[in-house]
Formats: structure tokens, C-alpha cells, sequence
């Protein structure tokens, strides 16, 4: 027995919500493989599983998967699904119940990649004991009132700063 289902969108940005697979090009009907719970497939009824029968008004069987695309596209943001239920099973990965898989714990301490920080962060780390003493901050490249500058950079009059070494 097939069941119409009727598709509705406000623009082509908005997914319909489900993936198709098949077609006489790999030799199976058309199907639907995968519909998201929250789409607007999925809210209209489409199920993982159904057979495809019509899009629109036009019969589909014999269709390659690409034709069959091309017959959605044509129709724009308004269209109906003639379906048939339970043609073909749904996959696995369409079930209502994810799969438990177990997690994988990767560490780095065996590999051959050794621990790099960035100057900054090894100019910060060297600066803040002394920071944290007096109470302010660390040095800022960006602090255009701080006067006492790292030894990385240095500043000149006109408050344009340069790397250490550059005159």
C-alpha cells in the first residue's frame, strides 16, 4: 500500500532532510537510506526504508539516481513522495538506537613528537612570577602605557614597536 507524502519548504537553503540511495544505474528501486529526526522530512512522516514510487506526478521506477534528483530539483520547494513502507530494510546506522562503540584513548607521551611552546607563551611564563609579586600584570606588546617593555620588543618614540634588534 503507498502513502503520499508531501514536502514542503520557505526557501532552497533549508535541506529536506533525508538521503535517497539506488536507481536502475546500481540496479535497486529508489529509496529512502537516512531521514534526520528534525527535518522537514522527518516531520512530514518519510521513514528510513521506504521505496520511492513517485516524485510529484511523475512515476520513477526505472529512474536513475540521478534522474530522480533532477525530478526533485524540478519541482522546486513544494513537492509530494509517493512512498511505499518497508520495501527495503533500513540500514543500521538508521536505527532509533545508536550503537554503543567503545572509546579509543590515544596518548602522544610514547610518539615521536616532542613538546613545542611559542616564544610568547615561554615570555609569559618567565614573566609572571615576577608579575604576580608586584602585582600587576605581564608585559603587553599591545600596552602602549607600559614603559618597562620585555626584551622582546622594543618601542620607539613614536610608539610603533619593533622586533628586539631592528633599529
Amino acid at each position: 500500500m503507498s502513502e503520499v507524502i508531501t514536502l514542503r519548504r520557505f526557501n532552497t537553503s533549508q535541506p529536506w532532510g533525508f538521503k535517497m540511495q539506488g536507481g536502475s544505474d546500481v540496479g535497486m528501486p529508489l529509496f529512502v537510506a537516512h531521514v534526520s529526526p528534525n527535518s522537514i522530512s522527518g516531520q512530514a512522516g518519510l521513514k528510513a526504508g521506504d521505496a520511492i514510487l513517485r516524485i510529484g506526478s511523475v512515476d520513477v521506477l526505472g529512474f536513475t539516481h540521478d534522474q530522480a534528483r533532477g525530478e526533485m530539483l524540478r519541482c522546486g520547494n513544494d513537492f509530494t513522495l509517493t512512498v511505499q513502507r518497508g520495501v527495503i530494510n533500513a540500514p543500521p546506522e538508521a536505527s532509533s538506537e545508536p550503537a554503543e562503540q567503545p572509546r579509543m584513548s590515544v596518548s602522544d607521551s610514547d610518539g615521536p613528537y616532542q613538546e613545542v611552546q611559542s616564544k610568547t607563551f615561554k615570555m609569559l611564563d618567565s614573566e609572571l612570577p615576577q608579575a604576580e609579586q608586584s602585582g600587576a600584570r605581564p608585559a603587553s606588546i599591545f600596552d602602549k602605557k607600559r614603559q618597562n617593555r620585555s626584551a622582546y620588543t622594543k618601542t620607539d618614540k613614536s610608539g610603533y614597536t619593533k622586533p628586539f634588534g631592528q633599529q
